[in-house]
């Protein structure tokens, strides 16, 4: 399909949508760069969007809903070049719509349910996961049958049914009580609801909590996590963290097939955010309604059960009045993409009310907002929120953080993302003693973090933006990483040679750490000094390291402590951009250090000049693997299936990457 066309894309137009957001999206999928598009009218993204059509192309519309879209198709259909060989998919419920947009007869096609052969296979790989897709017990295999024929060959039904069949194991008296629960007339929404009510009972408000986002939202699954611990739903246990039973909870409820992930991280691991499909959505929309779980305000106000809940969402284009009614109950405050000077005004008013908020995350729709506003402490109300758990700021013209947010006694999770004028965080973080995470991302602006983090024991997470010293007398040094001893997550940038005042080595104190990214991003990077600072081994080596991400490494030899004796159980390893030219001798290992290393990353390294066999050889374990950019890697096969000299069959092939480099993405 890609080899036939020069532009493919798929957007989700959904039944509530903004034509402007629609060809933005659009424009994204073809690489133009968000910054381009800000304050674009109509009009200039309908002519943008034609002349970045500049060849054959396949476009993908999906679920479009309602009876007057022949208005914004006709105005989308105009900027659409006619170019040979072009097609528009178009997918619906409704075939009065298919038709509004032109659709012919012979062109509609109407998807059937699944054969009963298709029905129980698809079930199989779901419900019997663990062994492979095969059932190997007959008497479950004649019960499953039966369940497979009373999802009446829907393929959702299938998945969802199946996945809360992998949790009953070989019970046969479960497996029967699941089939006398579905009655063959049910509705889809009724098995659906069964599903729900055969959760275990910890997973259940954590699912209800998705039925709070708008359609086709896509959830950030950090953010979900955060939201669950602010609510007490989750809890560590058993050595665990909290954030790695959320974790936990939200792999259970994608192997149920209640939710489905839309965006992978960068090196397609893990997914970064995810959605609910439109009727698991009505149905746990339908649930949380009948147990007050939650209510919406839009533009007419509050919807949801009369009685007042705990939870509250907003979307766009909505106030914050109907807060009054509700405030002394609130549990959980979540906005999304909302207007800023409207819902700012009405927090400042408001927020000294909700005073047993748990939960409070604002994202606004966009950080432009008059200079006024943006110097007015409109959050300088929250120091009254006793008993906050997690506070996420999102998209914000904040320039600084209130002092009183040091009156947070309760806060574990503070999240601030894209906030382009925060200069400075206040000290009084510092005294926040039960912190778990501190997650800045996209705040340009900020120069130093707060002095006297060290003294945070409690901290599991240190991610985005860590300048440790630049100069300034009241900052979070380098060397008070050794006191945070609970980290297991860390991000850190690096930019001048001062903030690394004394030995690399801190590193080594931090024996819980599982996560480590580091970004070189200053300019003067290469000197000596610096490289001879960061260069040491790491003794005691960092046991519990599982992922490591190097970003612009100066140097063109790797550090030392890049090797198997210092990172003995890595499985992960990211290497992006920089000077590296060779490895270092210990990067190879020996008898007794040997690589674990399962997926390998190196994009962007020019000036790379190895051979790849050897660097195949020092990691046995290798599973995947992929490369970008790297000419000078020596020995790498291409466009080829072959056995290695270590008996690993592989296939490789070249993929175009977004940026127009080519990748060799490797499976084993």
């Amino acid at each position: 399909m890609k080899k036939s066309f020069k532009h493919l894309f798929f957007v989700t137009v959904s039944q509530s949508f903004k034509f402007n957001e629609l060809l933005k999206k659009m424009l994204k999928k073809l690489m133009v760069g968000e910054g381009s598009l800000r304050g674009n009218d109509i009009e200039e993204l309908l002519e943008r969007l034609n002349s970045e059509l500049d060849g054959k192309y396949l476009v993908v519309l999906d679920d479009v809903w309602g009876m007057d879209e022949g208005m914004w198709w006709n105005n989308l259909k105009s900027a659409l070049p006619q170019v040979k060989g072009s097609c528009v998919l178009v997918t619906t419920r409704n075939e009065e719509v298919a038709k509004s947009m032109g659709a012919t007869d012979r062109r509609i096609h109407y998807p059937q349910p699944l054969s009963n052969e298709d029905s129980w296979s698809l079930f199989s790989k779901v419900a019997f996961a663990r062994n492979g897709g095969k059932c190997t017990n007959l008497d479950l295999e004649g019960l499953g049958k039966e369940i497979v024929a009373r999802c009446g060959g829907l393929p959702l039904t299938i998945k969802v049914v199946g996945g809360m069949m992998l949790g009953k194991c070989d019970s046969i008296h479960e497996w029967r009580r699941i089939l006398e629960h579905l009655e063959e007339d049910q509705l889809v929404i009724s098995r659906l609801e069964l599903s729900y009510e055969e959760l275990p009972t910890n997973l259940k408000p954590c699912f209800l909590c998705l039925a709070m986002f708008p359609e086709d939202f896509e959830i950030p699954v950090r953010d979900m996590v955060n939201w669950w611990i602010g609510e007490g739903f989750v809890g560590g246990r058993n050595g665990k963290t909290a954030f790695e039973i959320g974790e936990e909870c939200l792999a259970e409820l994608f192997n149920r097939f209640l939710i489905s992930g839309v965006e992978k991280d960068a090196f397609e691991r893990r997914f970064v955010s995810c959605k609910m499909y439109d009727m698991v959505r009505d149905m746990v929309i339908k649930v949380a309604r009948e147990e007050s779980f939650f209510a919406s305000l839009d533009g007419r106000g509050m919807s949801g059960s009369s009685v007042q809940p705990r939870r509250l969402g907003i979307s766009m284009n909505t106030t914050m009045d109907s807060i009054r009614n509700s405030s002394f109950k609130l549990r959980t405050l979540v906005g999304m993409e909302i207007e800023s000077k409207v819902i700012i005004a009405s927090v400042k008013a408001k927020i000294c009310k909700v005073r047993w908020l748990r939960v409070f995350s604002l994202s606004l729709s966009s950080t432009r907002i008059d200079d006024v506003m943006a110097k007015e402490y409109w959050l300088s109300g929250i120091g009254s929120l006793q008993h906050l758990v997690y506070l996420k700021i999102e998209n914000s013209a904040l320039r600084a953080l209130p002092d009183s947010i040091g009156n947070l006694r309760n806060l574990q999770i503070l999240c601030l993302y894209d906030c382009p004028n925060l200069e400075r965080l206040p000290v009084s973080i510092a005294t926040l003693e039960k912190l778990t995470a501190i997650e800045i991302l996209q705040c340009w602006s900020l120069e130093c973090m707060p002095e006297g983090l060290g003294k945070l024991s409690n901290l599991e997470r240190l991610i985005g933006f860590m300048p440790v010293n630049t100069g300034r007398k009241n900052g979070f040094t380098f060397s008070q990483l050794k006191n945070l001893t609970s980290l297991r997550e860390l991000v850190m940038e690096i930019n001048s040679e001062e903030q690394i005042e004394g030995d690399w080595n801190v590193l080594s104190m931090l024996h819980h750490l599982q996560f480590l990214a580091v970004d070189f991003i200053g300019s003067s990077l290469n000197g000596d000094g610096f490289l001879w600072k960061i260069n040491r081994q790491l003794s005691p080596p960092l046991k519990s390291l599982r992922e490591l991400y190097l970003w612009y490494y100066p140097g063109e030899i790797t550090p030392a402590w890049l090797s198997p004796s210092s990172l003995p159980n890595l499985q992960f390893l990211s290497i992006y951009k920089g000077s590296i030219r060779q490895m270092d001798h210990r990067f190879w290992g020996s008898d007794s250090a040997v690589w674990k290393v399962e997926v390998l990353v190196l994009a962007v390294l020019e000036e790379m000049d190895e051979e790849w066999l050897r660097m195949r050889r020092a990691m046995p374990s290798l599973r995947r693997l992929k490369v970008c950019d790297c000419p000078k890697l020596k020995s790498f096969p291409f466009n080829a299936v072959f056995e290695d000299s270590i008996g690993w069959k592989w296939s490789v092939w070249r993929k175009e990457e977004e940026e127009g480099g080519e990748a060799i993405v490797i499976h084993v």
